[in-house]
């Protein structure tokens, strides 16, 4: 969650919504937010205003969490208050996304994010651009004979040296896996395919 920010949690959620406040946009290990609170919303009205937890939203509930000014603003509402949640993509370039990630930081204008860990090397798959707007996507294998993996500062600097301006480091472990044309063509860490529900495809028309 951004400094100073709101986020919006449905019953699609189910994670702790307490954890979302630690760390941040821009740093993954800075401290939770020192002031932090959520708002339920029903049927276009304020029904709770609570500390932030986890576990099932029910359907139809809207959860509004907020940290440090994001929770100031939450914290002017009342039960019984009526609210309505109005949101949308918008990219700081002006720019429509055509293809959006969730994905940690870890190469920004050139160069690694601060604070990256040296020191576990893992399965690792990331995604970057270049100035020129051209994608690089890397897969690294890891936890086998051939491969002990990379660690994220390693992911930033191979990145880096490819011609990346800006990258993310996306799911890796069981999961790091890259096809080309139907075939995988790295050796995914565990014996058997991960049956993985994201992916990130390159298409021709």
């Amino acid at each position: 969650m951004p400094v100073g920010g709101i986020g919006l949690f449905t019953s699609d959620w189910a994670g702790d919504r307490a954890a979302t406040l630690c760390g941040s946009d821009t740093d993954r290990n800075a401290p939770c937010a020192p002031d932090r609170v959520e708002v339920v919303v029903r049927d276009g009205a304020v029904t709770a205003v609570r500390p932030p937890g986890g576990g099932a939203i029910p359907a139809g509930d809207q959860v509004l969490a907020g940290r440090d000014q994001g929770a100031a603003a939450l914290r002017r509402l009342a039960v019984g208050d009526r609210v309505t949640v109005r949101y949308a993509l918008t990219a700081a370039s002006g720019t429509p996304p055509r293809t959006a990630v969730g994905a940690s930081p870890i190469l920004r204008d050139g160069a690694p994010v601060a604070g990256l860990d040296a020191r576990s090397r893992d399965p690792r798959s990331a995604a970057g651009l270049t100035a020129q707007g051209r994608l690089i996507l890397l897969t690294a294998d890891g936890r086998e004979s051939t491969s002990v993996g990379i660690t994220l500062a390693e992911t930033a600097e191979q990145l880096r040296r490819a011609g990346a301006v800006d990258g993310v480091n996306l799911d890796g472990g069981g999961s790091s896996t890259m096809v080309f044309r139907g075939q995988v063509v790295n050796s995914p860490s565990e014996d058997a395919y991960r049956l993985v529900p994201n992916a990130l495809g390159v298409v021709e028309n």
